[in-house]
């Protein structure tokens, strides 16, 4: 495997593209420079597989996956990668094909967990249902202020998958509802790339049931059509909540796909 250069990451793009269907947002926001990462290819000249990852240790596989000393190369470099306790690796699959190398590969290292990657119909959107909020929470766009006063989308959060608060509202935008004060929901930009934009939602417990996250989703992707921007949504295939939220804000035609959690994560 070789590392390509920041200059060189545009290489990788007709890779991306060709695994659109499965390739996830943080893969095209590390190629266009907006969050740091790494890229690996198997040629310089013209790459045909591509391993790119973040900084926190998220990774995506793709294109040829039929050279062998290649993919013995990434065995050696998630060894590496994981050789002290507690480094995350997660590796998105971009295929089927894929997920029989890396099982065969990683063998008991991992866990292969299953996901759903939603398109966005705009039209099924539009006639989705209007929510009002209800009586006493207010909304507002995401700031230094609100992350001040965030316990779930916090500083940590951005310094772990934007490279802090300051590069996140630099790119991109996120909104929260806010109850005397405390930050109770928030939707935001997970990953942005490609204009494509990867939404994370959370509510507090104790306030669950009130469509907050609906309000949310329909505020975020009202900004994302106003800017000319895609929003994106994926969930494990277990998560129903988010399963019927996707639906009910104008998401579909999901496919499937893997990924792969080193076991001691979970431990």
């Amino acid at each position: 495997m070789r590392i390509l250069d920041k200059s060189e990451y545009q290489l990788i793009l007709p890779v991306l593209i060709e695994n659109a269907r499965t390739c996830p947002t943080f893969a095209y926001s590390v190629a266009e420079s907006i969050i740091p990462g790494v890229v690996f290819v198997d040629d310089l000249n013209q790459p045909s597989t591509v391993l790119i990852g973040t900084n926190n240790g998220i990774y995506f596989i793709a294109g040829n996956g039929e050279n062998t000393k290649l993919n013995h190369m990434f065995f050696d470099f998630y060894k590496q990668q994981t050789a002290g306790s507690g480094q995350r690796f997660t590796l998105f699959s971009a295929t089927r094909s894929w997920d029989h190398i890396i099982r065969n590969l990683l063998k008991e290292e991992a866990l292969q967990m299953n996901r759903y990657l939603y398109k966005f119909n705009p039209r099924k959107y539009m006639e989705g249902k209007k929510k009002q909020l209800p009586v006493g929470f207010t909304i507002e766009e995401i700031s230094k202020d609100t992350i001040e006063r965030s316990t779930n989308f916090n500083n940590t959060y951005y310094d772990e998958y934007w490279d802090g608060v300051t590069n996140f509202l630099k790119h991109s935008f996120g909104f929260c509802v806010l109850y005397q004060g405390r930050v109770v929901s928030e939707c935001t930009a997970i990953f942005m790339g490609q204009s494509i934009v990867g939404i994370d939602i959370f509510t507090q417990h104790e306030f669950t049931g009130n469509g907050l996250a609906y309000i949310l989703g329909k505020a975020f992707i009202d900004k994302c059509l106003k800017q000319g921007l895609t929003p994106s949504w994926d969930c494990d295939v277990k998560n129903v909540s988010s399963l019927n939220l996707a639906n009910k804000l104008g998401f579909e035609n999901h496919v499937e796909y893997s990924i792969f959690v080193r076991k001691k994560e979970l431990a």
